[in-house]
């Protein structure tokens, strides 16, 4: 896997993701807001992994002073809004020391193939971190509808994709080994709880919504015709009839 690789696999995703993950990852931001470490009213705010820029929303309504928006992908962050954008990798920030107060990275550490040297230079760049992960081995039944569904339209998740869930999200879905990396990375003030966030998903229609505007699905279904994107999308929602609403443990980091 390049970086270039899941860059141009987001860049492609931006309106899907608008219409589909995005209010989930809304939710999830929201709650993570939630349980910041330090003060958010006044604070400057580094959102890390910003994609579109809900965890960065979440902190100016919060009451954040300012908000920066980092991502590796132009075609996300021009979605995020009036947040200053910024185009960087997140193991190597263009700020100096202590430049925020807070750094928020929701759902987006496990996307860094190194995580340790990621959290090595939030320290650098700022004294408190908030992070947030999916639990290990959690699931719902829209994730393996939809790959059933895009299947027979030779749909394979793509290599970068499969190489972060092999090495990236592991290192940070675990929370004692989450802990461990804040700990190493110089914060001495650790705290990880496990968070169930109900996202207002029901239906199957929204839960398909959801899983098909992911950047790792999203360019393959563009790629279909018309026809055969109707067709996989009714495939998913017949699958999904009698599916649970969408909670997800989220594991949440607060760090100083």
């Amino acid at each position: 896997m390049t970086p270039s690789d899941m860059r141009t696999a987001y860049d492609q995703s931006g309106e899907s993701w608008v219409s589909g993950p995005e209010p989930v990852y809304a939710c999830l931001a929201q709650a993570l807001v939630a349980a910041a470490p330090v003060p958010v009213v006044g604070a400057r705010v580094l959102d890390l992994g910003a994609g579109t820029g809900v965890a960065g929303r979440a902190a100016l309504a919060a009451g954040a002073a300012t908000v920066v928006a980092v991502d590796i992908s132009v075609g996300m962050l021009r979605r995020s809004g009036s947040m200053r954008p910024v185009v960087a990798d997140a193991r190597a920030r263009p700020f100096t020391a202590d430049s925020f107060d807070l750094v928020v990275a929701a759902i987006s550490l496990g996307h860094v193939t190194d995580p340790a040297r990621a959290l090595h230079e939030t320290r650098r760049v700022s004294g408190a971190l908030l992070v947030s992960a999916f639990e290990a081995g959690w699931t719902h039944p829209a994730k393996a509808a939809v790959n059933d569904a895009l299947a027979p339209f030779g749909y394979r998740p793509p290599a970068w994709y499969m190489v972060l869930k092999a090495d990236g999200e592991p290192a940070v879905n675990d929370p004692a080994n989450l802990a461990a990396l804040a700990t190493a990375a110089g914060y001495r003030d650790v705290s990880v709880r496990t968070v169930p966030v109900a996202t207002g998903l029901d239906t199957p229609e929204q839960l398909a919504r959801w899983r098909l505007g992911m950047a790792h699905i999203a360019p393959f279904v563009r790629r279909l015709s018309p026809a055969d994107q109707a067709d996989a999308r009714r495939a998913v929602e017949s699958t999904l009839a009698a599916a649970p609403p969408l909670v997800i443990p989220m594991i949440v980091l607060g760090a100083r």
